[in-house]
């Protein structure tokens, strides 16, 4: 009976005190909240109202106040799609987020020291194909005519001197006119035009397809000589180079200048 007629009294209290507080003024940040209320044997008997910090508010949080996380589809992330580009690794989902992927650049190819590129390369897709290189090619130095007039002449007055003429006995006097070519000639036709019909005799080691030069020995015959000819010098050239051949000096078969 007793513990009835507290129970009593203390619910009367709580009604008191509920119509108290929802008349009173908690204050700035503070607002009239419910707090649980206990026996003195530690029971729960209800709840009384009374002003603490607005809930949420600095100093007066918990886990019920951060705002929902919410985010959309996350694509996951890819390496470029540009030449050279491949995926070694790509990218995996770990739960919350996409690893990033390893990417690897393949520079295109060039040609090495000393070759010439005759084609780009190309890129397939994991790999650059297609690249033509060749060796590199120096063009050959082409002499003058004033060389290989020297050349030729040269080739010629040794052979002479190895024959026993030295310019002033026999045929051969190596008194040169301007050096005339060059045409090109064929191993089976070794000789220009207005030589092909023979009448010739040539001495040396004449040559074959390539350049074919000659030089008339303005001293051989004398002006006013029996037949008017010249002894001829010719040489070939290996084509478009000051590579000799062959050479030869030749004279009519109906006069040798002598």
């Amino acid at each position: 009976m007793r513990h009835m007629l507290r129970i009593l009294m203390l619910l009367v209290l709580l009604t008191g005190a509920r119509s108290a507080f929802a008349d009173a003024t908690c204050g700035p940040n503070r607002e009239l909240r419910p707090y649980p209320q206990y026996s003195d044997k530690g029971v729960l008997i209800g709840q009384g109202m009374g002003c603490g910090p607005v809930r949420c508010s600095p100093g007066n949080e918990d886990s019920t106040c951060i705002t929902p996380i919410v985010t959309a589809w996350q694509a996951a992330p890819t390496c470029s799609t540009g030449a050279g580009w491949t995926t070694t690794v790509p990218a995996k989902w770990i739960g919350s987020k996409y690893t990033t992927p390893t990417c690897n650049y393949q520079a295109p190819p060039t040609c090495p020291n000393g070759f010439d590129q005759t084609s780009a390369p190309s890129w397939n897709g994991s790999n650059w194909v297609g690249l033509g290189c060749v060796i590199h090619q120096i063009p050959p130095i082409v002499p003058t005519l004033q060389e290989l007039a020297a050349t030729c002449e040269g080739a010629i007055g040794a052979m002479m001197a190895r024959a026993g003429y030295n310019g002033s006995n026999g045929t051969y006097r190596g008194q040169w006119d301007a050096l005339q070519g060059p045409w090109a000639v064929s191993a089976s036709d070794p000789v220009s035009s207005q030589f092909s019909n023979g009448g010739f005799l040539v001495a040396g080691p004449a040559g074959g397809a390539g350049d074919f030069y000659y030089a008339n020995d303005l001293g051989n015959p004398p002006a006013g000589g029996s037949n008017g000819s010249n002894g001829i010098g010719m040489c070939w050239f290996q084509s478009g180079t000051g590579n000799l051949i062959g050479y030869g000096y030749a004279t009519d078969w109906g006069h040798d200048g002598g």
